[in-house]
């Protein structure tokens, strides 16, 4: 490992561990639970991908594969907080808020995903298509929870466009990434590709860092500024709590 990938893990630990000492301090962690336990994850990843590459080299690219691949299924996590907390005032509507996004990723895996791992073709072929079909797909979400929100006037607060901000740079900057590395790793992009993935996560976690630094409620009542002017999201948001009341006695009966 070179020094500049130590610096970037190094950066990418502090930033983690500055992550959860604010939530730790400030009470939140449990706000965001799904979110925080996605941070955990990569953290141990991180740990177990360092203790195979100095101690189990010859397990490394194994190990490396390995965790990589779980940790895209558990990305799936930071959009799940995000559908919570849009949602967060209408119980049952975010319970259909899961469930569509579960419906969603399972479609997306049947019809996009999963098929190219028929096709005989290299590991590492089949690896990058993997990589950048998770990820569009997960892009693919975040427009759907932010047209949701934008439809509705559903006041988001400060904590969930910076989540979703810190992730879809993240994504996006890997989707570049692999798409350059398809194109061009035969003719030297090797090094360039090592080191943007690592890159990507650190500028997201700086992201999240500043969009997460202290807990601010949001208000059921709070106005959303869009296209310069105010929108007053209640006449929507009731229709929502109809909606959501209809739900409720639907399930009774």
């Amino acid at each position: 490992m070179g020094f500049f990938s130590f610096t970037i893990a190094t950066l990418a630990f502090a930033l983690e561990v500055t992550l959860f000492w604010r939530a730790r301090n400030g009470e939140f962690l449990s706000k965001f639970s799904l979110f925080y336990s996605y941070v955990a994850f990569v953290f141990l990843k991180s740990v177990l991908d360092l203790v195979a590459f100095y101690k189990l080299p010859q397990y490394y690219p194994n190990v490396f594969w390995f965790t990589l691949t779980l940790m895209l299924v558990a990305e799936f996590a930071v959009l799940l907080e995000a559908s919570d907390h849009i949602f967060r005032s209408y119980p049952l509507i975010r319970r259909l808020g899961r469930f569509l996004t579960a419906c969603i990723c399972l479609f997306f895996l049947v019809v996009y995903i999963i098929p190219p791992f028929m096709q005989p073709r290299s590991p590492r072929a089949a690896i990058f298509d993997f990589v950048k079909r998770t990820s569009l797909t997960k892009a693919v979400l975040i427009l759907a929870l932010l047209a949701a929100a934008r439809l509705f006037h559903l006041a988001l607060g400060r904590h969930v466009p910076g989540i979703l901000l810190g992730f879809a740079t993240y994504l996006s900057l890997n989707i570049a990434n692999i798409a350059l590395a398809e194109r061009y790793l035969l003719a030297g992009y090797g090094p360039i590709f090592a080191v943007v993935g690592p890159v990507s996560f650190v500028l997201a976690l700086g992201i999240w860092n500043i969009a997460l630094r202290r807990y601010e409620p949001v208000s059921p009542d709070a106005r959303e500024f869009l296209g310069g002017f105010e929108k007053n999201p209640e006449p929507v948001g009731s229709r929502l709590g109809r909606y959501n009341n209809e739900l409720m006695r639907l399930l009774r009966r």
